[in-house]
């Protein structure tokens, strides 16, 4: 029997690499897609979200809101990658927002249906606990980075951990948000983020064409994103 299109998918995917293909095969039966357009809420803070999400097409921002409604997006998903990962044990409670950016194709995976499998094969566990993990590792990578650092270095730390794709022969960091969500996401305005992205361009480190970027100096990005302890509101 030929694999279905949600499979060959999911083996295509970094996110699952290593996984057996007995449990790709059992969760492409049990995963179920569905269509949003833009600006939909897919998953609310502390609602209760027993499984995670997929990104097969488009864009999902990750945020926060304070009291005074003032957004703060703590990350862009983009295809290939999943979402909701925390909430996957425990209380299941979602610890932020999700929402689509543009039109988005997206699975959902069951936390009852991830449960059972674990219960019959423990070894799922395993490759969720290295995925989430690393996700770990990113996150407290990129609070450093957001926290400590000037806007320059913010924008450098942001560019050196984005995921880059290949598109003829080059290397893109494909943001598919605008400058102004990217500025939510770096504590800036933006008209600061347009000033130190212009400045970063006429140095030689970076390369803007639209919602693209590319890095033509990394260590000049690595350098800035160290040497820049600057205070946050630069």
């Amino acid at each position: 029997m030929a694999d279905s299109p949600l499979l060959l998918t999911l083996k295509s995917l970094s996110f699952f690499q290593g996984m057996p293909v007995g449990l790709l095969e059992r969760l492409a039966r049990g995963a179920v897609p569905r269509t949003y357009p833009p600006r939909v809420r897919v998953a609310s803070e502390r609602e209760d979200v027993r499984g995670f999400f997929l990104v097969l097409t488009g864009k999902v921002k990750l945020f926060k809101l304070a009291e005074d409604g003032k957004e703060q997006t703590l990350y862009v998903f983009g295809p290939g990658e999943p979402f909701c990962l925390g909430s996957l044990f425990g209380e299941g409670l979602f610890p932020a927002h999700a929402e689509t950016l543009s039109r988005s194709r997206l699975v959902f995976f069951s936390g009852e249906m991830l449960e059972e499998m674990a219960r019959e094969d423990p070894s799922i566990l395993f490759h969720f606990l290295r995925v989430v993990s690393r996700r770990l590792k990113d996150a407290m990578e990129m609070i450093e980075s957001l926290s400590l650092r000037g806007l320059p270095g913010r924008v450098a730390g942001f560019l050196l951990h984005a995921r880059e794709e290949d598109r003829d022969g080059r290397r893109l960091v494909a943001l598919g948000i605008s400058q102004r969500e990217l500025a939510k996401i770096v504590g800036a305005t933006p008209e600061a983020l347009s000033r130190t992205l212009g400045r970063m361009a006429r140095q030689g480190l970076v390369r803007i064409s639209g919602r693209d970027m590319e890095i033509l100096d990394r260590a000049g990005l690595a350098a800035l994103m160290v040497s820049d302890r600057g205070p946050r509101g630069r």
